[in-house]
């Protein structure tokens, strides 16, 4: 899994790609934002656009980070998911619970 990072608006990006197409292990990401949060930054937005399938586990990692960035006053955004990404995120109910938007222009300014 490689993982680039950048930041835009009051955002730090972390932009994921997998060879296979399927995003299984986020350890690498958990301590990745873990280390953000660490140094004050608290406004992660993901970028899954290369994935078209998440696992459980990527889930509960995703879950539990967004657990640790609201109560530190952040948020946690997932943006660009494929089609098929964003209908198993929308079927989990994930959508309810972290915001997703279609494109990283969209997220929002402090």
């Amino acid at each position: 899994m490689k993982i680039e990072t950048y930041p835009k608006k009051n955002f730090q990006i972390l932009r994921i790609s997998e060879g296979d197409d399927k995003i299984s292990d986020l350890s690498e990401l958990q301590d990745l934002i873990t280390g953000y949060l660490d140094r004050g930054k608290y406004n992660i937005a993901v970028s899954f656009s290369d994935a078209s399938y998440i696992y459980s586990g990527a889930i509960r990692v995703l879950i539990h980070c967004h657990k640790l960035i609201t109560e530190n006053g952040g948020e946690l955004c997932i943006i660009e998911p494929n089609p098929s990404l964003f209908d198993v995120l929308e079927m989990l109910n994930i959508d309810r619970v972290i915001r997703i938007f279609v494109s990283e222009d969209y997220l929002p300014q402090e």
